[in-house]
């Protein structure tokens, strides 16, 4: 375990390298008695770089816990991987310990604590503005930046299409406003955008389905599985500088105007940077909530037909719901937004950047010094709590208080006391939507494929997608890089998109039989989606090195590597990835005629064979190419002697297989380290299914025959290892062959002809394995990467396989 650590705005950071087990965990805990001064109250550990969690680490992590919270403090873990996370989940520690996605995140909530261990009250600086008494608190020197997603004057003319809403996670605005709505897909809840608030790690929106009537979700763990869509939204990066804590000395209170105008002020006396823009999130007593909402969606679909802003004198009435009667006096409010000072010397802010913050609502009237754009919840009241710690505090209030209502504040809006997180704004950053390339052709990637991606990379400024394979159902793999949007580059993943039936049981096939077993030798999935008929997976390596890991696939790696060094990789994909699965099979009375006796695409495979060899079903025999004589013909053993023996079993043992173990769902590092992928046929069955699918490939698909003279070559060949016995009979390969791409592939089988022998232990029955060969070399007829003479070949393998099984 290698440990590092440093400071910063002095928070103490350890990061860590290696695996978090018993011995590195006392190895960090020496570290931390020896870093954790006497002043720390939190301690930011940086999981980034371990592959490994063991109960050893969270005994450590647990003693530091408990020894910070004597100090108002505590541990803040962040980028941690998924494996030490599912360690955190399955223990229940995920709720106990601060976890954030990045190291300055965690830096950022430690800061709260700072400020709430503010030792005098009596001693901070104290304003008396507008009938209030304003004490401020210095929280953090940090900057504070807006980040603005979707377009301002798209919402006001109401001009958003699917394509303008973009998908963000629930950690990813942690405060903001804006206009939004939840539901599996943007297709579902286009038609109900709706004035929106993220606050305290809850959504709250008003959908425009005409009830009138806020909804809210409280998530308690950010997933990535449900995410919020918005055509409009402006969110804070960055901490609270000041906390304020405001007590009106007079009962009608104080306005937000008033508010505003005061902050403003006081920000001119205490920072020389303040440059007129600030964002406040705030708890409040209400003393008078005025509101407005926004009651149509504003899609272009319902456009006004006059084509004016939907604020318009003659749009009004019918697309915004404004109350001017004052409501829930006493209660208690949340809110978040901004205000800019239009009396500041604003120069140093794009006027595009004010544009997008702020626009003129009719009901807001009088004070021409500033705009302002907030929006608040209301809960039955709570008591006062003089509680620096802002974010914690609203965090209390949104999970255990009463909802009542959530809206637009207008600025006439009172309060008699609050305490305040003011950030000062130094920049106005516009978000674009998550960037896909594809590097490379790709065919069948569409529209929805598009924005299931975009779903499952919600956090990314850039992702970039090269492609692994495209299978014959129309699904893509891709080997994914991705950026996050402060542009650090995140550890690879694979994106596999498909019909939703076939991710679907992808996944049940990943829970029932890779999770329980294979473990860290397959990838994990770690977040999925639907969107109609059609679904995607993420996936994620573990013990992966870094971010500029290079992964590939093994069929890659077939090409680029000796004969000696592919076996190798074999050796090491049967005898270490698979296992657990082929390690202890059982033995079963198995009817293979079944298991085997339905072919995907028959239909095509005899459209194909009549097309090309002039043979029908009906024929019991067929005379072979090249002058090979006589041979039961393979359409006529499907259609007339499997179903008469789908009754008949075998013993024979089965175990947990792939299903389709082809080398493209095999990856691979530089470190040739191994993961596999594509679950969705993952199942107990015949154990030698996959052996006999990868012989199929290695035969039919990596090598090009483009002449009847290496057609006969390769025939003569495989005669040679259809004729064993039995399968510990591992077939000979003539000194007379030269060619380096057959010689390469028929090594490859003979490897393959050994691990049959060995995982079906004293069973040498060979005819189960010619029965599951046959299955798979019969679909090799309609694979559209295999030529006419490729296929020729697996045409007569066929043959020759229903010859030795009838």
């Amino acid at each position: 375990m290698e440990i590092t650590s440093d400071r910063t705005d002095g928070i103490l950071t350890i990061s860590l390298s290696g695996r978090l087990d018993a011995f590195g965990a006392s190895q960090l805990d020496e570290a931390l008695k020896k870093f954790i001064k006497d002043d720390d109250f939190a301690v930011v550990i940086d999981m980034g770089n371990v592959s490994y969690l063991s109960s050893g680490g969270i005994r450590t992590f647990l003693a530091t816990e408990k020894m910070l919270k004597k100090r108002e403090g505590g541990i803040h873990l962040c980028n941690i991987n998924p494996y030490p996370l599912k360690v955190l989940e399955m223990a229940g520690f995920d709720q106990l310990f601060s976890i954030q996605s990045t190291k300055e995140d965690a830096i950022k909530s430690c800061i709260p604590i700072e400020a709430m261990r503010m030792p005098d009250w009596d001693r901070q600086p104290t304003y008396q503005k507008r009938g209030a008494l304003f004490t401020v608190f210095e929280a953090s020197q940090k900057e504070a930046v807006l980040k603005v997603v979707g377009d301002i004057s798209k919402v006001l003319y109401a001009q958003l299409e699917e394509e303008d809403i973009v998908s963000r996670r629930f950690s990813e605005t942690e405060y903001s406003i804006g206009l939004g709505a939840l539901g599996e897909s943007v297709k579902d809840c286009i038609h109900i955008l709706g004035e929106m608030i993220t606050i305290g790690g809850t959504m709250v929106w008003l959908p425009t389905d005409g009830n009138d009537t806020p909804d809210f979700l409280i998530p308690m763990r950010d997933t990535g599985e449900v995410t919020i869509h918005t055509g409009f939204n402006v969110t804070l990066d960055g901490t609270f500088n000041d906390i304020v804590v405001v007590e009106s000395e007079g009962d009608t209170g104080l306005t937000m105007g008033d508010l505003y105008t005061s902050i403003f002020e006081i920000a001119r006396e205490r920072r020389g940077d303040f440059r007129g823009l600030v964002s406040l999130a705030m708890r409040a007593d209400v003393q008078e909530f005025y509101s407005s909402g926004v009651k149509i969606s504003p899609i272009k679909k319902f456009a006004p037909e006059n084509r004016e802003m939907i604020m318009h004198d003659d749009n009004l009435d019918r697309w915004i719901n404004i109350s001017t009667i004052p409501k829930y006096h006493g209660e208690t409010m949340v809110s978040f937004g901004m205000g800019v000072d239009l009396t500041s010397d604003l120069s140093s802010f794009d006027k595009d950047a004010i544009d997008a913050l702020f626009y003129l609502h009719p009901a807001n009237i009088g004070n021409k010094e500033m705009l302002l754009h907030n929006h608040g919840v209301i809960f039955k009241h709570l008591p006062w709590e003089k509680n620096l710690n802002l974010d914690d505090e609203i965090k209390r209030i949104v999970t255990g208080g009463d909802f009542i209502d959530m809206r637009h504040l207008l600025d006439n809006t009172r309060f008699t006391r609050a305490v305040i997180g003011v950030s000062y704004v130094s920049d106005v950053i516009f978000e674009e939507s998550t960037r896909i390339d594809i590097i490379g052709e790709c065919e069948g990637w569409n529209d929805t494929f598009e924005r299931i991606t975009r779903k499952l990379h919600p956090d990314c400024k850039e992702v970039r997608l090269t492609p692994l394979t495209g299978g014959y159902s129309g699904s893509l793999v891709f080997r994914v890089n991705a950026w996050d949007r402060s542009g650090r580059k995140e550890m690879p993943f694979v994106l596999k998109l498909s019909k939703w039936s076939d991710i679907y049981d992808e996944i049940r096939g990943y829970e029932d039989h890779v999770k329980r077993y294979i473990q860290n030798n397959a990838t994990q999935i770690i977040q999925h989606c639907k969107m109609g008929d059609f679904g995607g997976i993420l996936y994620n390596f573990v013990g992966i090195k870094g971010t500029d890991s290079e992964i590939s696939c093994l069929e890659d790696y077939y090409y680029s590597h000796n004969t000696e060094e592919v076996i190798s990789a074999f050796d090491s994909l049967f005898r270490v990835v698979l296992k657990a699965w082929y390690g202890q099979p059982k033995l079963k009375d198995i009817s293979l005629y079944e298991e085997y006796g339905s072919f995907d695409h028959f239909e095509d495979i005899k459209e194909y064979v009549q097309s090309h060899f002039a043979v029908s079903a009906d024929e019991e025999t067929i005379v072979l190419p090249l002058g090979l004589g006589t041979s039961i013909n393979p359409l006529y053993f499907v259609e007339s002697i499997i179903p008469q023996r789908k009754s008949d079993t075998v013993s024979a043992y089965e175990a947990s297989v792939h299903g389709d173990l082809n080398m493209k769902n095999v990856l691979m590092d530089e470190a040739n380290n191994m993961w596999l992928i594509d679950f969705s046929d993952t199942r107990h069955s015949h154990i030698l299914r996959d052996i006999a699918k990868l012989e199929a490939v290695l035969k039919f698909e990596t090598f090009d025959i483009t002449s009847d003279e290496k057609l006969r070559e390769v025939v003569e060949l495989d005669k040679i290892f259809l004729d064993v016995k039995n399968l510990s009979e591992i077939p000979q390969i003539p000194s007379t062959l030269h060619d380096p791409e057959i010689l390469k592939a028929f090594q490859c089988v003979q490897k393959l002809r050994e691990y049959a022998n060995i995982i079906t232990l004293l069973d040498e029955d060979i005819s189960q394995y010619f029965f599951s060969l046959f299955a798979y070399t019969m679909r090799v007829l309609v694979y559209g990467s295999v030529n006419d003479y490729g296929k020729k070949c697996a045409w007569i393998s066929a043959s020759m396989l229903c010859q030795k099984l009838i």
